[in-house]
């Protein structure tokens, strides 16, 4: 039997089946290939979110303590201040800074030629509506405004939970809310037992104020906030990130390392070119900008804008290369070492800002600008900020002999009295009896011309004690702090004490100040004139620490200008403690240790003897200090709930 057969119906069948296959596998590899560009697509929202998370969080690092300053301003409790002092405000503003709305603008766009035919692959550009739907508090609390976010106060770490800081106390209840709408520095901030200050655990950041692993003085003023980015344009993209709690923070630092400086600083010569010789310095330094010359051992150091080093110079053992003067890196020591790199700059950590709160010759003037009123917080920022006006007696000069002639004949004096300001007025010829007399060998106020030919009014420290308690005045723990100045705001036969001195200006002569024991909590002293120490100060100690090391008052004097002796020939000079720069005269250079004596203002290598330490306990710190801020800003990631047994 013969069967004919068409040609090609074999050939058909396979090439229908595996074009049928093939089909197949094409959709399944097209399929693959969009989920890929979905996946693609979200993971690189993702990472938009966070760096625009990142680039925002940044700009509060900037935002959130000049918001901080402004509450503390005149006027900043008004509907005008409103839009720079509240949290709204001030997170919108980083998003602003950050450009966290936009991808592109529209003028940026077209001069690329993306006219308005071109179509926009990110689905999720565009407005994001308030910032009330991207930050947020992390769990609800009683607040003065709509918009707030959780505030480090009054119990808020047990609200929040585990893995915060502690909260500072605060007894105004209207304080504490708004605090939750705005930035709020005050003194009445404290901790659980009243002190404004304690020994907390240095942030771990590559900004080295103090090395890591250590603790500081300080006091950690913080807020919680929630981030959650894209929730506005979930249905446009499909993603919506995970909300994240973050903490901000504002440590109040005051200074306390060996030596400090908020402008230019040379380290390791004097300004005629020697060497520094016999000056030990045991802790850390800070510096706007720092230049070691010569040969400089230090544990670390810091700076805002940078440090220069010699080959000779060490900072923790650190040295730059002999061959090309470079320094190792500081992820390459840290990795070999495994100890934290002793040079940094604030920039070095992402989220962290060191400001020094520094206002130059105002620090030393309490005549000026004294008043914020009509501000949010309760602290005022003239007195936070300036030593002259966080003095609790006042020594003013009243009158003089003339313009020409600035010799006074009539100083007031201004001390707390059963809790109240007590003043009293002495004159010449009157009540002001002269150092020749019997009463005056007691008075602790008196006039002297100096060897060195300048008239200067004395002030004999140990006089002053006595004399405070004839007049029943509280005690010293109160009457801690001193301020003596010249009254030129209400008598234009005064002129205003200049910055630097002329040598027309009268001075100020320091007696009497080898014992301050009196003072239980120390003593500070702020002047604008030129101050000169005339004998030893604060050299009796009032007992001992654990290692048998003595331990004496803390003592601060705030002045433009410091002189060792009233002597013509220069003095041997012996300084135990820290010094710092307090100026804020970005083109000035600073010589920490040029320690001045003598008629023609001598710095004598030979004769000056320092050993500085950083301050380590609460005890050291004197009634006035300079201050600085320490802003960090840190995830964190709540405990997790505790389930219980489900049957």
């Amino acid at each position: 039997m013969k069967t004919n057969l068409k040609p090609g119906y074999v050939s058909i069948l396979a090439v229908v089946s595996l074009s049928a296959v093939m089909l197949l596998m094409l959709t399944a590899s097209f399929r693959f290939s969009i989920q890929n560009q979905e996946v693609q697509k979200k993971s690189q929202m993702r990472i938009d979110y966070t760096s625009r998370e990142q680039a925002l969080l940044r700009s509060l690092l900037t935002g959130a303590p000049i918001g901080a300053m402004l509450n503390m301003m005149e006027n900043s409790d008004s509907r005008k201040w409103e839009a720079k002092t509240r949290w709204r405000s001030i997170f919108e503003y980083a998003r602003k800074l950050a450009d966290g709305e936009y991808s592109l603008d529209d003028s940026i766009a077209a001069g690329l030629g993306l006219n308005g035919n071109t179509h926009s692959g990110n689905t999720g550009n565009g407005s994001q509506d308030h910032i009330k739907y991207s930050i947020d508090a992390v769990k609800p609390q009683p607040a003065t405004d709509w918009f707030y976010i959780n505030a480090g106060l009054n119990g808020t770490t047990a609200l929040l939970g585990n893995g915060l800081p502690e909260s500072l106390a605060l007894s105004d209840f209207k304080v504490e809310k708004l605090d939750r709408d705005r930035p709020i520095i005050t003194f009445r901030k404290t901790y659980s037992n009243g002190d404004q200050y304690k020994l907390i655990p240095y942030p771990n950041i590559h900004f080295g104020y103090i090395t890591q692993g250590k603790n500081f003085l300080a006091k950690r003023n913080w807020w919680a906030f929630s981030i959650t980015s894209g929730s506005k344009s979930k249905a446009a993209t499909g993603v919506e990130t995970k909300t994240k709690n973050y903490v901000l923070s504002i440590y109040e630092v005051p200074s306390q390392l060996a030596l400090g400086s908020t402008a230019t600083t040379f380290l390791g010569k004097h300004e005629d070119g020697s060497a520094w010789r016999n000056i030990n310095i045991d802790g850390g330094v800070f510096a706007r900008k720092v230049t070691t010359e010569g040969s400089v051992t230090l544990d670390w150091l810091s700076s805002r804008e940078g440090i220069s080093m010699t080959e000779n110079s060490s900072i923790g053992g650190v040295r730059p290369d002999n061959f090309s003067g470079n320094l190792p890196s500081r992820e390459k020591h840290e990795a070999d070492t495994g100890n934290f790199f002793p040079l940094s700059n604030s920039s070095d950590s992402g989220l962290v800002a060191f400001l020094p709160i520094t206002r130059g010759a105002a620090a030393f003037d309490d005549l000026e600008y004294t008043t914020d009123n009509n501000r949010a917080s309760p602290t005022s920022w003239n007195y936070y900020s300036r030593p002259a006006l966080q003095t609790v007696m006042k020594l003013r000069v009243e009158d003089v002999i003339s313009l020409d002639n600035p010799t006074p004949t009539s100083i007031s004096f201004t001390y707390m009295k059963g809790g109240m300001a007590t003043k009293e007025t002495f004159d010449r010829g009157n009540n002001w009896p002269t150092e020749n007399s019997a009463e005056g060998a007691r008075f602790p106020f008196q006039l002297e011309t100096t060897q060195i030919g300048r008239q200067a009014i004395t002030v004999y420290v140990d006089r002053l004690t006595s004399f405070l308690a004839a007049a029943g005045a509280d005690s010293l723990a109160i009457n801690n702090s001193l301020m003596v100045n010249a009254n030129y705001r209400d008598n234009v036969t005064i002129n205003k004490p200049n910055i630097p001195s002329l040598s027309s200006d009268i001075s100020l002569v320091l007696r009497g100040t080898k014992d301050l024991t009196p003072f239980p909590t120390g003593f500070s002293l702020v002047t604008p004139f030129r101050m000169y120490l005339a004998n030893d100060v604060n050299i009796v100690s009032n007992g001992v620490d654990s290692g048998e090391n003595k331990i004496f008052p803390p003592l601060s004097l705030f002045a433009p200008e410091k002189r060792f002796g009233v002597r013509e020939d220069a003095m041997n000079i012996e300084f135990k403690g820290q010094i710092n720069h307090i100026g804020n005269n970005r083109s000035s250079d600073v010589r920490l240790m040029d320690l001045r004596s003598g008629v023609n203002d001598e710095v004598i290598s030979d004769h000056i003897q320092a050993d500085l330490h950083s301050i380590s306990d609460l005890s050291q710190l004197p009634p006035i200090n300079q201050m600085n801020w320490l802003v960090v800003i840190e995830e964190f990631w709540p405990p997790p709930i505790k389930l219980g047994h489900v049957k």
